[in-house]
């Protein structure tokens, strides 16, 4: 039978099985080129997802940067932040006292001294938190002279809470006798430092 084919027949066949051939070549050859464009696009949008992950972070870590870096310097200027600042209590103590005419103010400062990590709540690991304790003993017209006295001390260096106040009437006559009230208290001043065992971990990073 393929004697019977005539020479232009053959020929028109062997063009048309090349032409086949090769336009199976080529479907083959662009679906392989389709596919890695694909898998690129897809590399590229991942990657871009990773980016966009990253950036999102950092701007989120400057804006939190931004919110608490004034609370910071405020606490640093405050001197809650560092060494303590003793002389601005005790002259906050003293000019109040003078101010408002209180008979009698004595005050005395313990020794500073770290607190223990496991007592601290879990926000304040890592850092180094000291303590010192503060006592007024004071003599006094009325309860208002001691509002006022810590009223000030906390507008001076430092963070203080009240321990401890009792309060007397010591006195059965007017409110307005210099001698009317005593009053005890115990302050805790505060003040914050970087843990050292925390910068060494930093350091060794």
């Amino acid at each position: 039978m393929v004697n019977n084919i005539s020479p232009v027949l053959m020929r028109g066949l062997v063009v048309f099985a090349a032409v086949f051939v090769l336009g199976v070549v080529v479907a083959a050859v662009s679906y392989i080129y389709m596919d890695d464009v694909y898998q690129e696009q897809q590399a590229a949008k991942r990657a871009m997802r990773i980016w966009q992950v990253k950036i999102d972070s950092s701007v989120e870590s400057n804006q939190i940067i931004d919110a608490f870096e004034s609370n910071f310097l405020k606490l640093v200027n405050q001197g809650v932040v560092g060494a303590e600042d003793r002389l601005s209590w005790f002259e906050t103590i003293q000019n109040t006292a003078r101010k408002r005419g209180m008979p009698s103010v004595r005050y005395g400062i313990s020794t500073q001294q770290a607190l223990k990590e496991q007592n601290l709540k879990r926000e304040f690991k890592g850092i180094d938190v000291f303590k010192s304790v503060m006592t007024l003993d004071i003599k006094m017209a009325h309860e208002g002279d001691l509002f006022a006295l810590l009223n000030d001390l906390g507008k001076a260096d430092g963070l203080f809470a009240i321990d401890r106040c009792d309060i007397e009437k010591i006195s059965k006559k007017t409110v307005d006798t210099e001698n009317a009230m005593k009053a005890y208290c115990e302050l805790g001043w505060y003040t914050f430092r970087g843990s050292k065992a925390n910068k060494g971990r930093k350091n060794a990073s």
